[in-house]
Formats: structure tokens, sequence, C-alpha cells
């Protein structure tokens, strides 16, 4: 019969408090803040090292299509060559600045000049932007210093976490505001006059 009363004592829990209860979730308050802080300083040179990848790939993409662009240009020109004498007679010509017999040449600036190496598209130089987050996350990723001090943000944090809010924390807090609030009582009491 001991056994079992103290084997029901020991099943139950007390029961929750409001000051418990706030003591309880900011002890899982401070746990998720310092989780975040310390995310943040192992992931951000991972995250600026994957932003720069992934703004190399885009730049790629962009240089991949450019080059498809003039093979195909390039292709036309080569189809049209094969198969259109005219055509190739008279790129020849423009070429290698051949006269037929009779025709008049004119002189104009070198800008207006036909050339056909011009006639192909150039490769431009792509420029990708990049997220307007970027310097954050450099700054978050190459600034030691700051690095650190999140790192002891989140150290302190847990320390406040495992050592001030727990329940024997909530304890002593509930019994601290009891005391306040009978200090507070007596003193109201003592020189505040009642009405009436």
């Amino acid at each position: 019969m001991a056994s079992a009363n103290l084997q029901n004592s020991t099943t139950k829990s007390p029961p929750e408090t409001i000051s418990g209860m706030a003591i309880s979730l900011a002890f899982w308050f401070c746990l998720l803040i310092a989780a975040s802080l310390f995310a943040v300083v192992a992931l951000s040179p991972k995250f600026l090292s994957y932003l720069r990848l992934r703004q190399q790939y885009d730049a790629n993409q962009l240089h991949l299509v450019a080059l498809e662009r003039q093979g195909a240009q390039l292709q036309r020109v080569i189809d049209a060559i094969r198969c259109d004498k005219d055509f190739a007679a008279e790129l020849t010509r423009i070429e290698f600045d051949a006269v037929r017999p009779g025709e008049e040449v004119i002189p104009v600036d070198v800008d207006l000049k036909l050339d056909a190496s011009t006639s192909i598209e150039p490769l431009s130089d792509v420029v990708t932007t990049s997220p307007w987050y970027e310097p954050t996350v450099y700054y978050l990723a190459s600034d030691a210093k700051f690095r650190m001090m999140l790192l002891g943000a989140a150290a302190v944090l847990v320390v406040i976490s495992f050592s001030l809010l727990q329940p024997a924390g909530a304890i002593q807090v509930s019994t601290g505001a009891r005391n306040c609030n009978s200090i507070w009582r007596s003193l109201r009491n003592r020189y505040v006059r009642r009405m009436g």
C-alpha cells in the first residue's frame, strides 16, 4: 500500500501555473533564438557560396544562349552559301573587295562599309544581377568579429535558458513575485489611507 501511494505521488505532476508556462515559453524562445544565431553563423558562408555559384550558372546559361544564337546565324550563312550561288558570289566580292568589270566603286566611311564579319552578332559580356540580400550574407560570412559575437550571444542564451528558465526557476520567480506583491500590499496598507 505504501508503494502504491509512493507510485501515485511520483506519477502525479504538479499543476501548471501561469508563471510556469511563461518560464517554459521563455526557455524555448531563448533556445530558438540561440539556434537561429548559430544557424546564421554556420550557414552564411555556404549560402554565399551558393549565391556565387548560382550567379555564375546564370551567366553561363546566358552565354550559352548567345552562342547558340550565333551558331544558328552562322548555320544560316553556311546554308545560304551552299544553296544560293548569287549570295556566295556577292559575299566573296564584298569580302575581297572585288569589283566587276564596268562597276563603279563609291568610297564611303569605314563605319558605312558592308562587312561580312560584322553581320554576325558579337557576343556581349553577360551581366547578371545579384539578389538584394547578398551584401548582408557577405557581411555575415566574412566578418569574423561579428560572427564571434553572434556565437557568444547564442552561448549566453543557452546558458540563461538552462540555468534560469527551468521549473525550479519558475518556483523562484513565482515566490519572488508573491514576495514583491506582499511587500507592495504592506506598503500600500501602511501609507495609503482608506477612503470611506
